[in-house]
C-alpha cells in the first residue's frame, strides 16, 4: 500500500480505495486522464491490496461484529490507515468524498453473500461513510465489450463454475475489442524503458508517452519523429517511429483525426452506457426505457448485488451477469460529463 503521509491535509481531496494495482496504475489512471472533471489525484487512489472480504473483517474488529446492525458510523480512511501506516492516520473528515471498488469474486473461499449485502447497504454514499462499487465477476468486466457498440453485452454473463478468476481475465483478453487500446500508454511506457531504447529518465519518459499520444493523425508524421529525440540515437529513433506508428495506425484511433485522450474518453463514454443498460436490464428487466438518465437514476446497487447473489447461487448452473458497475462514478459526479448521443 502506498505511504498516504503528507504534510498539509486538504480536506477538498476525494479518496478512491481499490482492491489492486491494475485499479489504479490502468482504469483509473486512464479514467482521470480522460475525465479530468473529476478532480481525482492520482495520489489520493488507495491500494488496498487485498479482496472486500478482509476489508469486512478489518471492520469487524475496529467496530465489533454487529457493526452493520448497529448502524455504527464507520471511519474507513481511519481503519485502513491505521492498519497500513499507523504512523500517518487519516480519518473520514479528511476526504469529502470515499469511493470503494471492489470485486464481487463469488469463488472466494471467505465469499458471504450476508456479508457483502452488508458492505453494500451500508456504504452508499461517497459523501457518509463513503460509496461502494462492486465489479461483476471482477474489475476486467469494464473491457468486455466485443465490438463498439456492442448490443450482445445487454445478456452477457459467464457461469459460475468459469473459476478461477485468471480464467476470465483470459476471456476477457481474447474477445475485449478495447483491451488494447486501454494498455496503449503502458505499452509505449514499457518500450521506451527497454534495453533497447533505455529512456530510463521516469518524468521524461512520461512527458514523451503523453506528447506522442496527443497527436492526431495529420501530425503524426511530421511532429512523432521530433518527440523521439529523447531516444538520442537517430537510427534507433527512426525505427521507433515507424514501430509506434505502426501500432498506433492499427489501433485506429487517429482516423477521425483525434488524440488518444480525445478517443478514449469516447471509449469510455461508450463502456458506460452499455453498463447503465446492463445495470437497468438486471434490476428491472426489459421496460422499454430509453431514457439513459432515468434509467442511470433507478439504478439500485444493493438490489443488483441481491439479484446477483440469486442467480448465482447454483455451483454448477449458476451465472453472474457481467457488470462493472466501478464506471458509473463517471456520471454519479456528473452526468452530464456523459453525454451520449
Amino acid at each position: 500500500m502506498n505511504n498516504y503521509g503528507v504534510e498539509t491535509r486538504r480536506r477538498s481531496r476525494s479518496l478512491l480505495i481499490v482492491e489492486g494495482k491494475h485499479e489504479k496504475d490502468e482504469l483509473f489512471w486512464l479514467v482521470f486522464k480522460c475525465f479530468p472533471e473529476l478532480n481525482i489525484d492520482i495520489d489520493d487512489v488507495w491500494i488496498y491490496g487485498t479482496n472486500i472480504y478482509k476489508l469486512y473483517e478489518d471492520i469487524v474488529r475496529e467496530y465489533g461484529r454487529d457493526w452493520a446492525k448497529d448502524e455504527m458510523d464507520v471511519d474507513l480512511p481511519f481503519v485502513i490507515s491505521k492498519k497500513e501506516h499507523p504512523e500517518t492516520v487519516y480519518y473520514r473528515n479528511d476526504f469529502t468524498n470515499i469511493i470503494l471498488v471492489f470485486d464481487y469474486e463469488r469463488h472466494d473461499p471467505a465469499f458471504s453473500e450476508e456479508k457483502i449485502l452488508e458492505m453494500q447497504r451500508c456504504f452508499e454514499d461517497s459523501t457518509d461513510m463513503g460509496k461502494l462499487y462492486l465489479n461483476y465477476p471482477m474489475i476486467e468486466s469494464y473491457l468486455h465489450l466485443k465490438s463498439i457498440p456492442d448490443e450482445e453485452y445487454i445478456n452477457r454473463k459467464i457461469p459460475v463454475s468459469l473459476q478461477p478468476g485468471d480464467k476470465y481475465k483470459g476471456m476477457v483478453k481474447s474477445e475485449s475489442v478495447i483491451e488494447k487500446l486501454v494498455g496503449l500508454p503502458h505499452r509505449i511506457d514499457d518500450l521506451l524503458a527497454g534495453e533497447r531504447y533505455q529512456v530510463n529518465d521516469d518524468e521524461k519518459r512520461r512527458e514523451c508517452c503523453d506528447a506522442i499520444l496527443k497527436l492526431t493523425e495529420n501530425e503524426l508524421e511530421k511532429n512523432l519523429e521530433e518527440i523521439l529525440h529523447i531516444v538520442r540515437d537517430e537510427k534507433k529513433e527512426k525505427t521507433l517511429k515507424y514501430q509506434l506508428k505502426d501500432w498506433i495506425l492499427k489501433l485506429g484511433y487517429t482516423h477521425g483525426n483525434m488524440t488518444y485522450w480525445e478517443y478514449m474518453r469516447k471509449i469510455f463514454l461508450e463502456v458506460v452506457y452499455h453498463n447503465i443498460c446492463k445495470a437497468d436490464r438486471i434490476q428491472n428487466e426489459d421496460t422499454g426505457e430509453n431514457d439513459l438518465r432515468k434509467q442511470f437514476e433507478r439504478i439500485d446497487l444493493s438490489e443488483i448485488l441481491d439479484i446477483q447473489n440469486k442467480v448465482s447461487r447454483d455451483a454448477e448452473k449458476g451465472f453472474i451477469w457481467i457488470l462493472s458497475t466501478c464506471v458509473l462514478l463517471i456520471p454519479d459526479y456528473n452526468f452530464k460529463l456523459i453525454n451520449y448521443e
